[in-house]
Protein backbone atom coordinates (compact mmCIF):
# COMPACT_ATOMS: atom_id res chain seq x y z
CA UNK A 1 0.00 0.00 0.00
CA UNK A 2 1.16 3.37 -1.12
CA UNK A 3 2.20 6.38 1.90
CA UNK A 4 -0.95 8.42 0.02
CA UNK A 5 -3.59 5.71 0.03
CA UNK A 6 -2.46 4.70 3.89
CA UNK A 7 -2.94 8.40 4.89
CA UNK A 8 -5.77 9.62 3.22
CA UNK A 9 -8.66 7.22 5.03
CA UNK A 10 -6.95 8.72 8.38
CA UNK A 11 -7.13 12.36 7.55
CA UNK A 12 -10.93 11.39 6.69
CA UNK A 13 -10.92 10.11 10.31
CA UNK A 14 -9.31 13.56 11.33
CA UNK A 15 -12.10 15.49 9.63
CA UNK A 16 -14.77 13.52 10.95
CA UNK A 17 -13.63 13.79 13.93
CA UNK A 18 -13.71 17.82 13.88
CA UNK A 19 -16.66 17.89 12.60
CA UNK A 20 -18.59 15.94 15.70
CA UNK A 21 -19.11 19.37 17.39
CA UNK A 22 -19.76 20.30 20.96
CA UNK A 23 -22.38 18.68 22.71
CA UNK A 24 -26.27 20.54 22.77
CA UNK A 25 -26.46 22.89 25.34
CA UNK A 26 -28.61 21.58 28.39
CA UNK A 27 -32.25 22.52 28.31
CA UNK A 28 -33.71 25.47 30.33
CA UNK A 29 -33.97 24.52 34.12
CA UNK A 30 -35.17 27.50 35.58
CA UNK A 31 -38.75 27.76 36.75
CA UNK A 32 -41.14 29.75 35.24
CA UNK A 33 -40.10 33.71 36.97
CA UNK A 34 -42.69 36.02 38.02
CA UNK A 35 -43.26 38.97 34.68
CA UNK A 36 -42.26 42.19 37.32
CA UNK A 37 -41.79 42.08 41.35
CA UNK A 38 -45.08 43.19 43.04
CA UNK A 39 -45.35 46.63 43.88
CA UNK A 40 -42.21 47.46 43.19
CA UNK A 41 -41.26 50.40 40.95
CA UNK A 42 -37.63 49.90 39.07
CA UNK A 43 -35.45 52.65 38.68
CA UNK A 44 -35.13 53.59 34.47
CA UNK A 45 -32.22 52.40 33.43
CA UNK A 46 -30.69 51.51 37.16
CA UNK A 47 -27.06 49.94 37.03
CA UNK A 48 -26.17 48.76 40.61
CA UNK A 49 -22.76 50.08 41.89
CA UNK A 50 -20.08 47.40 41.94
CA UNK A 51 -18.90 48.55 45.45
CA UNK A 52 -22.19 49.19 46.68
CA UNK A 53 -21.06 49.41 50.27
CA UNK A 54 -19.74 52.94 49.36
CA UNK A 55 -23.80 53.82 49.73
CA UNK A 56 -22.71 54.43 53.68
CA UNK A 57 -20.04 57.32 52.48
CA UNK A 58 -17.43 55.80 55.10
CA UNK A 59 -14.01 55.82 54.31
CA UNK A 60 -12.81 53.48 56.96
CA UNK A 61 -15.50 50.72 55.94
CA UNK A 62 -14.36 50.99 52.42
CA UNK A 63 -11.01 50.53 53.41
CA UNK A 64 -11.93 47.83 55.53
CA UNK A 65 -14.06 46.04 52.65
CA UNK A 66 -11.41 46.44 49.81
CA UNK A 67 -8.62 45.04 52.86
CA UNK A 68 -10.95 41.97 53.05
CA UNK A 69 -11.49 41.31 49.54
CA UNK A 70 -7.46 40.75 49.05
CA UNK A 71 -7.00 39.27 52.24
CA UNK A 72 -9.69 37.34 53.20
CA UNK A 73 -8.92 33.22 53.95
CA UNK A 74 -11.86 31.67 52.19
CA UNK A 75 -10.96 34.38 49.01
CA UNK A 76 -7.84 33.11 48.80
CA UNK A 77 -8.64 29.50 49.18
CA UNK A 78 -11.43 30.57 46.00
CA UNK A 79 -8.80 31.49 44.18
CA UNK A 80 -6.59 28.46 44.50
CA UNK A 81 -9.32 26.63 43.23
CA UNK A 82 -10.12 28.95 40.32
CA UNK A 83 -6.66 28.35 39.66
CA UNK A 84 -7.15 24.33 39.72
CA UNK A 85 -10.16 24.50 37.85
CA UNK A 86 -7.98 26.05 34.69
CA UNK A 87 -5.25 23.60 35.11
CA UNK A 88 -7.87 20.83 34.75
CA UNK A 89 -9.54 23.26 31.81
CA UNK A 90 -5.82 23.06 30.33
CA UNK A 91 -5.20 19.26 30.64
CA UNK A 92 -8.81 18.32 29.39
CA UNK A 93 -7.94 20.58 26.16
CA UNK A 94 -4.75 18.88 25.67
CA UNK A 95 -6.40 15.48 25.39
CA UNK A 96 -7.20 16.75 21.74
CA UNK A 97 -3.76 17.66 20.86
CA UNK A 98 -0.89 15.21 19.72
CA UNK A 99 1.63 13.62 22.27
CA UNK A 100 4.72 14.20 20.31
CA UNK A 101 7.98 12.97 22.05
CA UNK A 102 11.50 11.97 20.81
CA UNK A 103 13.54 8.95 21.69
CA UNK A 104 16.70 7.90 21.80
CA UNK A 105 18.04 4.24 22.73
CA UNK A 106 20.78 1.73 21.73
CA UNK A 107 21.94 -1.98 22.87
CA UNK A 108 25.01 -4.15 22.70
CA UNK A 109 24.90 -7.60 23.62
CA UNK A 110 26.62 -11.29 23.62
CA UNK A 111 24.74 -14.38 22.24
CA UNK A 112 25.31 -17.59 20.46
CA UNK A 113 27.08 -16.66 16.92
CA UNK A 114 24.76 -18.45 14.22
CA UNK A 115 27.53 -18.68 11.70
CA UNK A 116 30.34 -20.41 14.03
CA UNK A 117 28.63 -22.79 15.98
CA UNK A 118 30.42 -23.08 19.79
CA UNK A 119 31.19 -19.37 19.40
CA UNK A 120 29.81 -16.27 20.49
CA UNK A 121 29.42 -12.89 19.43
CA UNK A 122 29.04 -9.30 19.83
CA UNK A 123 26.26 -7.31 18.34
CA UNK A 124 24.76 -3.68 18.60
CA UNK A 125 22.42 -1.25 17.34
CA UNK A 126 20.71 1.93 17.90
CA UNK A 127 18.38 4.13 16.90
CA UNK A 128 16.29 8.14 17.88
CA UNK A 129 14.06 9.94 16.05
CA UNK A 130 10.96 11.49 16.97
CA UNK A 131 7.23 10.13 17.74
CA UNK A 132 3.46 11.51 17.55
CA UNK A 133 0.70 10.00 18.91
CA UNK A 134 -3.47 11.36 18.52
CA UNK A 135 -6.53 10.17 19.39
CA UNK A 136 -9.21 11.02 16.28
CA UNK A 137 -12.23 12.18 18.17
CA UNK A 138 -14.39 10.85 15.76
CA UNK A 139 -17.75 11.34 17.86
CA UNK A 140 -16.58 14.14 19.90
CA UNK A 141 -15.79 12.67 22.92
CA UNK A 142 -13.09 14.21 23.73
CA UNK A 143 -14.58 17.71 23.24
CA UNK A 144 -17.80 17.44 25.39
CA UNK A 145 -14.82 16.95 28.15
CA UNK A 146 -12.93 19.81 27.26
CA UNK A 147 -16.51 21.52 27.33
CA UNK A 148 -17.37 20.30 30.44
CA UNK A 149 -14.39 21.31 32.19
CA UNK A 150 -14.67 24.73 30.95
CA UNK A 151 -17.94 24.81 32.59
CA UNK A 152 -16.54 23.84 35.97
CA UNK A 153 -14.12 26.10 34.89
CA UNK A 154 -16.82 29.21 34.58
CA UNK A 155 -18.61 28.24 37.47
CA UNK A 156 -15.90 28.24 39.62
CA UNK A 157 -15.57 31.73 38.75
CA UNK A 158 -18.57 32.66 39.13
CA UNK A 159 -18.32 31.37 42.73
CA UNK A 160 -15.43 33.17 43.24
CA UNK A 161 -17.36 36.43 42.10
CA UNK A 162 -20.24 35.27 44.47
CA UNK A 163 -18.00 34.88 47.49
CA UNK A 164 -16.51 38.05 46.96
CA UNK A 165 -20.16 39.55 47.58
CA UNK A 166 -20.63 37.57 50.63
CA UNK A 167 -17.40 38.31 51.99
CA UNK A 168 -18.19 42.08 51.67
CA UNK A 169 -21.97 41.47 52.72
CA UNK A 170 -20.52 39.90 56.18
CA UNK A 171 -17.77 42.94 56.50
CA UNK A 172 -20.39 45.23 56.60
CA UNK A 173 -22.70 43.84 58.32
CA UNK A 174 -20.21 43.15 61.23
CA UNK A 175 -19.22 47.22 60.60
CA UNK A 176 -22.76 48.02 61.55
CA UNK A 177 -23.01 45.47 64.26
CA UNK A 178 -20.03 47.33 65.85
CA UNK A 179 -21.47 50.75 65.12
CA UNK A 180 -24.21 49.88 66.58
CA UNK A 181 -22.30 48.37 69.79
CA UNK A 182 -20.43 51.64 70.40
CA UNK A 183 -23.96 53.91 69.73
CA UNK A 184 -24.83 51.58 72.70
CA UNK A 185 -22.04 51.86 75.01
CA UNK A 186 -22.59 56.34 74.16
CA UNK A 187 -26.02 56.07 75.47
CA UNK A 188 -24.97 53.68 78.42
CA UNK A 189 -22.05 56.45 79.37
CA UNK A 190 -24.70 58.93 79.00
CA UNK A 191 -27.19 57.35 80.53
CA UNK A 192 -24.75 55.85 83.46
CA UNK A 193 -23.33 59.83 83.92
CA UNK A 194 -26.98 61.16 84.60
CA UNK A 195 -27.24 58.02 87.43
CA UNK A 196 -24.43 58.93 89.19
CA UNK A 197 -25.25 62.96 89.47
CA UNK A 198 -28.78 61.18 90.55
CA UNK A 199 -27.40 58.98 93.19
CA UNK A 200 -25.35 62.02 94.18
CA UNK A 201 -28.36 64.48 94.42
CA UNK A 202 -30.28 61.42 96.42
CA UNK A 203 -27.59 60.65 98.84
CA UNK A 204 -27.30 64.77 99.73
CA UNK A 205 -31.53 64.72 100.05
CA UNK A 206 -31.26 62.03 102.13
CA UNK A 207 -28.82 63.17 104.28
CA UNK A 208 -31.51 65.89 105.06
CA UNK A 209 -34.26 63.72 105.42
CA UNK A 210 -36.21 64.57 101.76
CA UNK A 211 -36.18 61.02 100.75
CA UNK A 212 -36.47 57.31 101.97
CA UNK A 213 -33.46 55.12 102.32
CA UNK A 214 -35.90 53.25 99.80
CA UNK A 215 -35.48 55.75 96.93
CA UNK A 216 -31.71 56.03 97.88
CA UNK A 217 -31.57 52.17 97.60
CA UNK A 218 -33.32 52.25 94.12
CA UNK A 219 -30.98 54.57 92.73
CA UNK A 220 -28.14 52.96 93.71
CA UNK A 221 -29.56 50.06 92.00
CA UNK A 222 -29.73 51.71 88.91
CA UNK A 223 -26.38 53.08 88.75
CA UNK A 224 -25.02 49.48 89.19
CA UNK A 225 -28.00 47.71 86.54
CA UNK A 226 -26.27 50.97 83.97
CA UNK A 227 -23.09 49.29 85.00
CA UNK A 228 -23.61 46.09 84.48
CA UNK A 229 -25.11 46.62 80.40
CA UNK A 230 -22.05 49.36 79.25
CA UNK A 231 -19.35 46.01 80.55
CA UNK A 232 -21.59 43.75 78.30
CA UNK A 233 -21.62 46.08 75.31
CA UNK A 234 -18.12 46.95 75.48
CA UNK A 235 -17.51 43.02 75.29
CA UNK A 236 -19.70 42.78 72.18
CA UNK A 237 -18.06 45.94 70.92
CA UNK A 238 -14.62 43.98 70.74
CA UNK A 239 -15.80 41.17 70.10
CA UNK A 240 -17.32 42.56 66.81
CA UNK A 241 -14.42 44.22 65.44
CA UNK A 242 -12.52 41.14 66.47
CA UNK A 243 -14.85 39.39 63.83
CA UNK A 244 -13.85 42.00 61.54
CA UNK A 245 -10.16 41.76 61.63
CA UNK A 246 -10.43 38.07 60.93
CA UNK A 247 -13.21 38.52 58.24
CA UNK A 248 -10.38 40.32 56.72
CA UNK A 249 -7.60 38.58 57.08
CA UNK A 250 -5.68 39.97 60.32
CA UNK A 251 -4.69 39.01 63.20
CA UNK A 252 -7.12 39.69 65.91
CA UNK A 253 -4.31 41.47 67.95
CA UNK A 254 -4.49 44.60 70.78
CA UNK A 255 -2.41 46.92 68.45
CA UNK A 256 -4.77 45.91 65.11
CA UNK A 257 -8.44 45.95 67.46
CA UNK A 258 -6.88 49.45 68.14
CA UNK A 259 -6.10 50.63 65.13
CA UNK A 260 -9.55 49.72 64.00
CA UNK A 261 -11.74 52.88 63.61
CA UNK A 262 -15.51 52.12 63.60
CA UNK A 263 -17.45 55.50 62.84
CA UNK A 264 -20.53 56.31 64.17
CA UNK A 265 -23.86 55.73 62.29
CA UNK A 266 -25.25 58.70 61.61
CA UNK A 267 -26.63 57.77 57.75
CA UNK A 268 -30.67 57.50 58.46
CA UNK A 269 -32.30 54.95 56.22
CA UNK A 270 -33.82 57.74 53.83
CA UNK A 271 -30.17 58.50 52.92
CA UNK A 272 -29.01 55.37 51.98
CA UNK A 273 -28.66 54.99 47.78
CA UNK A 274 -31.85 53.42 46.16
CA UNK A 275 -31.36 50.34 44.40
CA UNK A 276 -32.18 49.60 41.18
CA UNK A 277 -34.52 46.37 40.72
CA UNK A 278 -35.08 45.89 37.51
CA UNK A 279 -37.13 42.64 36.41
CA UNK A 280 -37.11 39.09 38.23
CA UNK A 281 -35.59 37.56 34.72
CA UNK A 282 -32.16 39.89 35.19
CA UNK A 283 -31.43 37.85 38.72
CA UNK A 284 -30.31 35.18 35.77
CA UNK A 285 -27.96 37.13 34.70
CA UNK A 286 -27.49 39.70 38.05
CA UNK A 287 -26.33 37.08 40.21
CA UNK A 288 -23.25 35.30 40.18
CA UNK A 289 -24.51 32.50 42.44
CA UNK A 290 -27.09 31.39 39.77
CA UNK A 291 -24.72 31.54 37.02
CA UNK A 292 -22.50 29.42 38.90
CA UNK A 293 -25.50 26.85 39.39
CA UNK A 294 -25.76 27.31 35.54
CA UNK A 295 -22.56 25.99 34.12
CA UNK A 296 -22.33 23.40 36.62
CA UNK A 297 -25.76 22.19 34.92
CA UNK A 298 -23.87 22.65 31.76
CA UNK A 299 -21.05 20.65 33.01
CA UNK A 300 -23.27 17.67 34.26
CA UNK A 301 -25.02 17.77 30.65
CA UNK A 302 -21.85 17.61 28.93
CA UNK A 303 -20.72 14.57 31.22
CA UNK A 304 -23.65 12.81 30.12
CA UNK A 305 -22.79 13.34 26.34
CA UNK A 306 -19.14 12.40 26.97
CA UNK A 307 -20.44 8.64 28.63
CA UNK A 308 -22.45 8.12 25.74
CA UNK A 309 -20.09 8.90 23.24
CA UNK A 310 -17.37 6.62 25.06
CA UNK A 311 -19.53 3.29 23.64
CA UNK A 312 -18.35 4.13 20.21
CA UNK A 313 -14.92 3.24 19.12
CA UNK A 314 -12.06 4.82 19.59
CA UNK A 315 -9.38 5.84 16.95
CA UNK A 316 -6.06 6.38 17.62
CA UNK A 317 -2.68 7.33 14.99
CA UNK A 318 0.47 7.06 15.77
CA UNK A 319 4.07 7.77 14.10
CA UNK A 320 7.76 7.82 14.47
CA UNK A 321 10.84 8.70 11.88
CA UNK A 322 14.32 8.96 12.87
CA UNK A 323 17.58 7.22 12.17
CA UNK A 324 18.93 3.67 12.83
CA UNK A 325 22.60 1.97 13.02
CA UNK A 326 24.24 -1.26 13.38
CA UNK A 327 27.01 0.32 15.07
CA UNK A 328 26.46 2.53 18.45
CA UNK A 329 29.83 4.60 17.78
CA UNK A 330 28.44 5.57 14.21
CA UNK A 331 24.82 6.46 15.43
CA UNK A 332 25.07 10.37 15.17
CA UNK A 333 27.87 10.76 12.62
CA UNK A 334 28.57 7.27 11.17
CA UNK A 335 26.07 5.56 8.54
CA UNK A 336 22.91 4.78 9.52
CA UNK A 337 19.60 3.88 7.35
CA UNK A 338 16.57 6.74 7.78
CA UNK A 339 13.50 4.71 9.16
CA UNK A 340 9.75 5.21 9.84
CA UNK A 341 6.57 3.72 10.53
CA UNK A 342 2.55 5.07 10.52
CA UNK A 343 -0.29 2.83 12.14
CA UNK A 344 -3.64 3.60 13.14
CA UNK A 345 -5.81 1.54 15.67
CA UNK A 346 -9.50 1.15 15.91
CA UNK A 347 -10.41 -0.06 19.42
CA UNK A 348 -14.07 -1.05 20.50
CA UNK A 349 -15.52 -2.68 23.78
CA UNK A 350 -17.35 -5.67 23.39
CA UNK A 351 -18.35 -6.31 26.57
CA UNK A 352 -16.96 -4.18 30.21
CA UNK A 353 -19.71 -5.83 32.70
CA UNK A 354 -21.58 -2.80 32.27
CA UNK A 355 -18.97 -0.30 33.27
CA UNK A 356 -20.03 2.17 30.33
CA UNK A 357 -23.49 2.20 30.80
CA UNK A 358 -23.26 2.27 34.31
CA UNK A 359 -20.96 5.49 34.29
CA UNK A 360 -23.92 6.89 32.21
CA UNK A 361 -26.64 6.45 33.93
CA UNK A 362 -24.24 7.93 36.83
CA UNK A 363 -23.84 11.51 35.04
CA UNK A 364 -27.76 11.43 33.98
CA UNK A 365 -28.46 11.07 38.11
CA UNK A 366 -25.69 14.19 39.02
CA UNK A 367 -27.59 15.96 35.69
CA UNK A 368 -31.14 15.41 37.77
CA UNK A 369 -30.10 16.67 40.74
CA UNK A 370 -28.29 19.96 39.65
CA UNK A 371 -31.70 20.58 37.71
CA UNK A 372 -33.23 20.67 41.04
CA UNK A 373 -30.80 22.34 42.78
CA UNK A 374 -30.58 24.98 39.82
CA UNK A 375 -34.72 25.31 40.38
CA UNK A 376 -34.66 25.48 43.99
CA UNK A 377 -31.67 27.98 43.71
CA UNK A 378 -33.89 30.07 41.76
CA UNK A 379 -36.61 30.38 43.68
CA UNK A 380 -34.44 31.39 46.66
CA UNK A 381 -33.03 33.70 45.06
CA UNK A 382 -36.27 35.30 43.81
CA UNK A 383 -37.47 34.40 48.07
CA UNK A 384 -34.63 36.09 48.96
CA UNK A 385 -35.32 39.55 46.81
CA UNK A 386 -38.70 40.06 47.62
CA UNK A 387 -37.64 39.73 51.35
CA UNK A 388 -34.92 42.28 50.78
CA UNK A 389 -37.44 44.70 49.38
CA UNK A 390 -40.02 44.19 52.46
CA UNK A 391 -37.53 44.89 54.71
CA UNK A 392 -36.07 48.22 52.49
CA UNK A 393 -39.70 49.60 52.22
CA UNK A 394 -40.15 49.00 55.86
CA UNK A 395 -36.81 50.24 57.25
CA UNK A 396 -37.23 54.06 56.66
CA UNK A 397 -40.71 54.08 58.24
CA UNK A 398 -39.52 51.65 61.45
CA UNK A 399 -37.04 54.13 62.20
CA UNK A 400 -39.04 57.52 61.72
CA UNK A 401 -41.60 55.95 64.35
CA UNK A 402 -38.22 55.27 66.45
CA UNK A 403 -36.68 58.41 66.19
CA UNK A 404 -40.50 59.71 67.01
CA UNK A 405 -40.89 57.32 70.14
CA UNK A 406 -37.37 58.53 71.51
CA UNK A 407 -38.32 62.31 71.84
CA UNK A 408 -41.91 61.37 73.64
CA UNK A 409 -40.01 59.35 76.01
CA UNK A 410 -37.50 62.16 76.40
CA UNK A 411 -39.85 64.64 77.17
CA UNK A 412 -41.58 62.32 79.15
CA UNK A 413 -38.58 61.60 81.02
CA UNK A 414 -38.04 65.21 81.70
CA UNK A 415 -41.42 65.24 83.52
CA UNK A 416 -41.44 62.41 85.36
CA UNK A 417 -38.00 64.08 86.91
CA UNK A 418 -39.61 67.39 87.72
CA UNK A 419 -42.56 66.04 89.53
CA UNK A 420 -40.87 64.02 91.24
CA UNK A 421 -38.79 66.95 92.56
CA UNK A 422 -41.83 68.26 93.20
CA UNK A 423 -43.14 65.79 95.01
CA UNK A 424 -46.32 64.85 93.39
CA UNK A 425 -44.36 60.93 91.95
CA UNK A 426 -42.49 58.36 93.59
CA UNK A 427 -39.14 57.54 92.44
CA UNK A 428 -40.26 54.50 90.93
CA UNK A 429 -42.23 56.85 87.76
CA UNK A 430 -38.69 58.06 87.45
CA UNK A 431 -37.21 54.98 87.23
CA UNK A 432 -39.68 54.20 84.64
CA UNK A 433 -39.36 56.53 82.98
CA UNK A 434 -35.87 56.63 82.26
CA UNK A 435 -35.89 53.07 81.55
CA UNK A 436 -38.24 53.68 78.94
CA UNK A 437 -36.17 55.93 77.39
CA UNK A 438 -32.49 54.42 76.91
CA UNK A 439 -34.94 51.19 75.41
CA UNK A 440 -36.27 53.61 73.02
CA UNK A 441 -32.72 55.31 72.31
CA UNK A 442 -31.36 51.81 71.93
CA UNK A 443 -34.30 50.97 69.17
CA UNK A 444 -33.41 53.73 67.32
CA UNK A 445 -30.09 52.56 67.21
CA UNK A 446 -31.10 48.79 65.74
CA UNK A 447 -33.62 50.74 63.50
CA UNK A 448 -31.04 52.18 62.05
CA UNK A 449 -28.65 49.26 62.21
CA UNK A 450 -31.30 46.70 60.62
CA UNK A 451 -32.12 49.63 57.51
CA UNK A 452 -28.40 49.39 56.58
CA UNK A 453 -28.61 45.65 56.71
CA UNK A 454 -31.83 45.89 54.86
CA UNK A 455 -30.04 47.58 51.78
CA UNK A 456 -26.99 45.34 52.32
CA UNK A 457 -29.34 42.02 51.75
CA UNK A 458 -31.19 43.82 49.03
CA UNK A 459 -27.88 44.44 47.12
CA UNK A 460 -26.40 40.90 47.70
CA UNK A 461 -30.10 39.94 46.44
CA UNK A 462 -30.11 41.24 43.31
CA UNK A 463 -26.33 40.27 42.51
CA UNK A 464 -24.08 42.71 43.97
CA UNK A 465 -23.21 44.80 40.89
CA UNK A 466 -20.46 42.05 40.04
CA UNK A 467 -19.12 42.33 37.06
CA UNK A 468 -18.50 38.98 34.97
CA UNK A 469 -14.72 40.46 33.72
CA UNK A 470 -13.38 40.93 37.29
CA UNK A 471 -13.55 37.40 38.58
Amino acid sequence: MSTRSFLLPLALSALLGACAGLPERAVDAAPELPAQFTDVAPLPDGVLETAWWRGFSDPDLDALVEQGLLHNSDLLIGAARLRESAAALRQARSAQLPDVGIFAGGTRQRAPSAATPGRTAVSENGSFGASIGFEVDLWGRLATQSEAARQRYLAQGYTQAALRQVIAAQLVRGYLIAQAAAANRVALEENLALLKESLALAERRHALGVISELDLIRSRSEVEDSRAQLAEVNRAYDAARRALLVLAGQMPSREALDALNVRALKRVPAELPQVPVGLPSELLERRPDLRAAEAQLAAAHADVSAARRALLPQLSLTGNAGRASGDLSDLFRGPHLDVWSLGANLVTTLFDGGRRRGAIEAARAREEQLVESYRDAVRNALRETLDALDARAAAAEVHEARVAQAEALAAAATLADRRYQEGYDSYLDVIDARRSLLRARQAVIEARRAAGVAYVDLALALGGGWEEGAR
